[in-house]
């Protein structure tokens, strides 16, 4: 726990539910010094000459990431301010470096002796992240097609946070917190009617900003909500859950944290992702991976037993493991 004790690490996370706090508390467990950069999520809006040149990009040469540069840009005065108050760090660790400044970049990187950047969103979707790669020792993204596309990088998986210890207390048989997704909200449904008639207690939660949605399927024993919720929160509700819903994001091709968390946290997981079955962590008891033809079978696979993980294979995907890795030097 202490191989990181009296080491200091810039850290710049976006704010996504409370996402940089949870990355602070776990280096700190580490017994790292941490400097956050605050990331503001709110969202700006653009000059009328700069909206027109993000539509004219956009339109004639599919460059679409003016907006996004000028929105960094809007956002970085209190962000260089902060790092000018730095003197040195022995890390940086930016997560998604697209959403951060080429300024506020270059200043971390004068500020630390190894930086590291880390896109968690697949670049296709944030092609951005591609001109930020030169303002780090080490680029790592999750995205097997970005791996094989740009060859300084490096493939990484997520992880589970392994500050918060396990609580014994179950609340729910099954946990889910997730944005609504078309594509995707007809199976998350579907089995939620499986979970009500074999008699299983859910909390499965969808965040979505429109209202006609929370009529259309009042029917269900689902929750809607226009306000996320707490990443901590959603892992002490995850340890307290005997099943945790997963569900592919079709736009990137890698593994969620979800995933990482039934390891970590010795949960069963039901899945559309068919990627797992490529781990070492990968038992049919444990794990479920559903399509349209064999989402019945689910109530069969709720009936097995949990079959525990090793330790060694557990510890494989923990932060403290993630984090040893990206910062090797080496």
């Amino acid at each position: 726990m202490n191989n990181f004790k009296d080491k200091s690490i810039i850290l710049a996370v976006p704010d996504h539910f409370g996402l940089p706090q949870v990355f602070k508390e776990n280096l700190e467990f580490l017994g790292f010094t941490v400097y956050l950069v605050k990331h503001d999520n709110s969202k700006i809006k653009l000059k009328t000459k700069d909206s027109l040149i993000h539509l004219y990009k956009k339109t004639f040469s599919k460059n679409k990431t003016h907006k996004a540069i000028i929105t960094a840009l809007e956002k970085e005065s209190p962000q260089i301010t902060f790092l000018n108050g730095i003197e040195s760090a022995d890390y940086a660790l930016v997560v998604r470096p697209d959403l951060f400044s080429e300024n506020v970049l270059q200043k971390i990187k004068s500020k630390s002796n190894h930086t590291v950047g880390y896109q968690w969103d697949g670049m296709k979707r944030f092609p951005l992240a591609e001109n930020m790669i030169p303002y780090f020792n080490r680029f790592f993204v999750f995205d097997s097609n970005d791996v094989k596309k740009y060859p300084n990088v490096q493939p990484i998986n997520n992880f589970y946070f392994d500050y918060l210890h396990p609580k014994k207390e179950i609340k729910q048989d099954i946990f889910f917190v997730g944005t609504f997704m078309k594509d995707r909200i007809n199976e998350l449904l579907q089995l939620s009617l499986i979970f009500k008639k074999i008699g299983l207690k859910s909390s499965i939660n969808i965040i979505c900003s429109k209202s006609k949605y929370y009529k259309k399927y009042s029917d269900f024993p689902v929750h809607f909500t226009k306000s996320g919720m707490d990443f901590k929160d959603s892992i002490l509700n995850t340890q307290q859950s005997n099943v945790i819903l997963d569900f592919q994001n079709s736009m990137h091709n890698g593994v969620s944290f979800r995933v990482f968390e039934a390891v970590g946290y010795q949960k069963k997981l039901i899945t559309n992702n068919p990627l797992v079955k490529n781990y070492d962590f990968y038992n049919p008891n444990n794990i479920f991976v559903f399509s349209n033809e064999n989402i019945h079978e689910a109530e069969h696979f709720l009936k097995q037993d949990f079959v525990e993980l090793p330790n060694e294979i557990r510890e494989k995907y923990s932060f403290t493991e993630w984090i040893k890795h990206i910062l090797n030097s080496n």
